[in-house]
């Protein structure tokens, strides 16, 4: 009936969308965002940096310091708004993009700094991301207001 109204084209399986990619397999559906991290790392010239093994230092408590204001505000803002974005399949950035997310107004270079190693651990590992397994009892459920 909807092809009777718009012109629709079938493109096949889900493999790409807004920046995410899309595998299924026989053992369940996988779903990163590899390409979109590369193109961060490529972005802020770290595609050459040491790959860190966790996302920020044990211990570290961010707060309002005063190792002096970050140069560059707009920056950290895009850094870390592109690290919000990237937080959609990678839970483990959660937390510690959030907090730096708390400093967007005037971030100092120590929130700098962990930004850095944030971007240094995406450089370890770029296509990490959800496995959703084909025997699993998760149920997807979604609300929306329609106003």
């Amino acid at each position: 009936m909807m092809n009777e109204a718009f012109k629709i084209n079938e493109l096949g399986n889900l493999k790409f969308f807004l920046g995410f990619e899309i595998a299924r397999n026989q053992s369940g559906i996988s779903m990163n965002q590899r390409k979109y991290a590369l193109e961060i790392l490529s972005d802020t010239r770290m595609m050459g940096c040491k790959p860190a093994s966790t996302p920020i230092t044990h211990g570290t408590h961010l707060h309002q310091d005063d190792s002096g204001n970050y140069s560059d505000v707009a920056a950290y803002r895009r850094h870390v708004g592109r690290l919000i974005y990237l937080t959609n399949t990678r839970l483990d950035l959660t937390f510690s993009v959030n907090q730096l997310a708390q400093f967007m107004a005037l971030p100092t270079n120590l929130q700098y700094q962990s930004v850095v190693k944030i971007l240094r651990y995406i450089k370890g590992s770029p296509a990490l991301g959800l496995f959703f397994p084909r025997n699993s009892f998760v149920q997807l459920k979604a609300y929306s207001d329609s106003d």
